[in-house]
């Protein structure tokens, strides 16, 4: 269903709610039959939570209440999958950071072979404020 025009449902909901209703089913039921098979069976079981939270639900509010916090679960389990996936996929940590500090008033070759023999990082560090469009940061 690419081309929605909301008045004409708006008003076909107006005038025979219940045509509304076999309309809206069978819009539904053209969309799941369109879908790859290996997904029908999750859309056809979400499909039939909603059917069931609408049905038990006192108002048409709480039927979106209830929908949309089923929306959310889905998307929460989504989330931990995806991050799942991502620890799955990302190297390794790193045994040491590799990151130092310099001296900003040593020259570029000693603070290289400082790093070079493993010595400590220097205990000083250098603030550069951060600026943008000439205008200071807060």
């Amino acid at each position: 269903m690419t081309n929605f025009d909301f008045k004409e449902w708006a008003d076909l909901y107006q005038v025979d709610p219940d045509a509304f209703e076999q309309r809206r089913e069978a819009v539904l039921e053209g969309y799941v039959a369109s879908v790859d098979p290996e997904a029908r069976q999750a859309l056809e079981q979400t499909l039939f939570r909603i059917r069931m939270i609408r049905q038990r639900s006192k108002s048409p509010l709480q039927a979106a209440m209830e929908s949309s916090k089923l929306m959310w679960e889905s998307f929460g389990k989504l989330r931990e999958q995806v991050e799942i996936l991502e620890r799955e996929l990302s190297p390794a940590p790193l045994k040491q950071n590799g990151l130092r500090l310099v001296n900003a008033n040593t020259t570029a070759q000693e603070n290289m072979s400082a790093v070079e023999d493993n010595s400590p990082a220097q205990p000083s560090a250098r603030v550069i404020p951060f600026t943008a469009s000439n205008k200071r940061a807060h």
